[in-house]
């Protein structure tokens, strides 16, 4: 009987023994996958900061999860920045400055579109500059666009949504909003990018946007920035994550009086395919 129960559990040994290894390839395979998935942490410092001849002062800056780029100045002439509206970070600093200009390397981090990283490479890079750049002279021959005339326009909401973006465009829009990457039709609520373009219309109150990223609609909020756009004037802010992130959301706001507001522009949320890779089927 003994003997049984040994051979018995000899063989449940040798086959549990089995099954280890035949998995552990596959499961190897994974944790392999997982590792090389490396998503960069940065340390937060300001990578360059551009004067243009208008006013407008533009930033480019790391966060840890990913990067900035904020531009303010007076709404009569912040159209000239509208060109930069769909390119990358990192493209945006080229059109930007002089080609004698070296670029920050953290810039060169992010991008995917191999064709820009060469290019930015055949500058060579810098950790950031410490001096303020002035824009190149391409780039100062555009013209420019009156924003504060949307203000006196009659007020509108709309919505606008693509296969990797959500956006929502206001014009002379009386009232607080909260919108989140989760309002897109789809489902899919966590995207890569997130950006705003908007103009004060008030001649005496300042108005709030308060950029969030939650794990549910309804709450955990984290306050990624906290934007101040004085009366009559524009800002302009972008972040691209190195990932895609959790719900965002964007609040604007007047904190004296809410109900008295009145803003123009545009909110959007883009990059919910990550990393070339689409969602979508």
């Amino acid at each position: 009987m003994r003997n049984k129960i040994k051979f018995n559990l000899t063989r449940i040994i040798i086959f549990t023994l089995f099954i280890c290894y035949s998995c552990s390839p596959e499961e190897n395979a994974i944790l392999e996958t997982e590792e090389s998935i490396e998503i960069p942490t940065l340390t937060p410092k300001t990578l360059a900061t551009i004067s243009l001849p208008s006013g407008t002062t533009i930033i480019f800056k790391t966060e840890v999860d990913g990067i900035v780029f904020e531009a303010s100045g007076d709404s009569d002439n912040f159209g000239e920045l509208d060109g930069l509206n769909d390119l990358s970070l990192l493209d945006r600093f080229l059109t930007l400055t002089d080609k004698s200009i070296a670029v920050p390397a953290d810039l060169i981090k992010l991008e995917e579109d191999q064709k820009i990283k060469e290019k930015a490479l055949q500058r060579g890079t810098i950790e950031k500059h410490s001096v303020n750049l002035t824009a190149s002279k391409s780039f100062l021959n555009r013209t420019t666009k009156d924003y504060l005339v949307l203000c006196n326009y009659p007020s509108q909401r709309t919505p606008l949504e693509g296969n990797d973006f959500y956006k929502e465009i206001f014009v002379n829009h009386n009232s607080p909003v909260l919108i989140s990457s989760a309002d897109k039709s789809t489902g899919h609520d966590n995207c890569r990018r997130v950006e705003f373009s908007i103009t004060n219309c008030s001649y005496n109150l300042n108005i709030y946007l308060k950029h969030y990223y939650s794990s549910s609609f309804a709450g955990n909020n984290m306050l990624i920035s906290n934007t101040t756009i004085p009366k009559r004037k524009h800002k302009y802010y972008a972040k691209t994550f190195f990932a895609k992130r959790y719900r965002q959301k964007i609040r604007v706001t007047n904190l004296i009086r809410p109900s008295n507001i009145s803003f123009s522009g545009g909110i959007t949320f883009s990059g919910y395919s990550d990393f070339n890779i689409t969602d979508y089927r």
